[in-house]
């Protein structure tokens, strides 16, 4: 009876470091398995660059064109961090979003000298600087959040906010709400789906599509709901509302470069302000 209670216990043992091992993220690539906090320092400090950058401008009519250049780090960074198809399935959402406020402010947006007229098309100064500006802005922006979402797990994020002494509460309401877009994602797809397995339209123009994805809001909102529920019940078997330090089975690593990578962005970002404050006094 002893040799089988020791058998037992040394077989749970074992599952339950199968179990934790098998939670556990392990990356090859250094600047993909940086700590979340540098990749949003990385965020923070490029972000800043941006907006120095953004008020260089160049040529007689005074465009920011030293944006178009700056976002090329966004594809290298993602280039570097293994992560290049992966970033740019969504970098082509921003840049459909970028392209379409360029046209909007440069067509719509008159004041300054006229540069190009083309029937009812008309091109001013002020609508071509607003345009470029505003819309490499948010490529650039936009880009290098991509590149941090795509290189972090959420839980990832959510460790790193309870280890920096958010409260659970919060981090998990954090977490949630990113990871309710994928789901509701998901599901709105699973409705589409069986929709046009019942025979209904589903592709054809913006009208048909509407029609469409109308009727499938009332079960998309539904399970929303019923999944909400049962996320309740499920954080509530697992003592999420009890006071008390909470035990952690995902432990976050830190892949070594954190300290080289923090340096060098922000010399970086002190040359970049250093040179505009240079050419400001020029």
């Amino acid at each position: 009876k002893e040799d089988i209670m020791e058998k037992t216990d040394s077989e749970k043992t074992h599952m339950e470091k199968t179990y934790i091992e098998k939670i556990q993220i392990h990356k090859t690539n250094k600047l993909e398995g940086l700590y979340p906090a540098t990749k949003f320092l990385i965020v923070i400090l490029y972000t800043l660059c941006t907006f120095i950058i953004g008020t260089i401008h160049l040529t007689k009519v005074g465009l920011s064109l030293v944006l178009i250049p700056w976002f090329l780090c966004v594809p290298i960074l993602c280039l570097i961090s293994g992560m290049f198809k992966k970033c740019m399935k969504a970098l082509k959402a921003v840049a459909f979003v970028a392209i379409i406020i360029l046209s909007v402010q440069t067509i719509l947006i008159p004041g300054g000298e006229l540069l190009w007229k083309f029937g009812f098309l008309t091109i001013f100064e002020k609508g071509l600087k607003t345009g470029i500006s505003l819309s490499f802005m948010i490529m650039n922006v936009a880009g290098i959040f991509v590149w941090f979402f795509q290189t972090t797990e959420n839980k990832e994020i959510s460790r790193a906010l309870e280890a920096s002494g958010m409260n659970y509460k919060a981090t998990y309401v954090f977490t949630s709400t990113l990871q309710m877009i994928e789901i509701l994602g998901k599901n709105s797809k699973t409705i589409m789906n069986a929709q046009k397995a019942r025979g209904v339209e589903t592709e054809g123009n913006l009208f048909i599509r509407a029609k469409a994805f109308v009727p499938s809001l009332v079960p998309l909102i539904l399970g929303a709901v019923i999944n909400s529920e049962e996320r309740v019940l499920t954080l509530e078997s697992r003592g999420f509302s009890i006071q008390g330090e909470k035990t952690h089975l995902f432990n976050l690593e830190k892949s070594g470069w954190e300290k080289p990578v923090a340096i060098i962005a922000i010399i970086i970002t002190v040359a970049i302000l250093a040179g505009r404050i240079v050419l400001w006094i020029m």
